[in-house]
């Protein structure tokens, strides 16, 4: 993980993050502050700010379809820890919901 006391930085969180499971979870985080992506079932978009070792996301717009066999895990996001190529995913109480690696695809 980020060396405690050491701020995250852009270069770290940018780009494509993705977990091998139903429906192909996977958040994009873009320059700008914003997020997009899917909990793999429905497309979620947000914006984010660094906070020190980690990025806070706002409360995202979600689309509401249902999908059998997907575990929407993703949906809880609030903040996100960067552990070399591993993104470590946690809700709003603090616990991990489980983690994205970097994404080497175009998407």
């Amino acid at each position: 993980m980020t060396e405690p006391g050491t701020a995250l930085t852009p270069e770290q969180l940018l780009g494509a993050w993705a977990a091998d499971e139903p429906g192909d979870p996977r958040l994009d985080f873009a320059d700008d502050g914003t997020v997009s992506g899917t909990d793999g079932c429905n497309g979620i978009s947000t914006t984010y700010i660094i906070d020190g070792e980690r990025a806070l996301l706002e409360p995202f717009a979600s689309t509401l379809k249902a999908c059998i066999d997907v575990d929407d895990w993703l949906r809880g996001i609030d903040t996100v820890i960067v552990d070399g190529d591993t993104m470590h995913v946690y809700d709003r109480g603090g616990e991990e919901l489980g983690s994205l690696q970097r994404a080497t695809d175009a998407g």
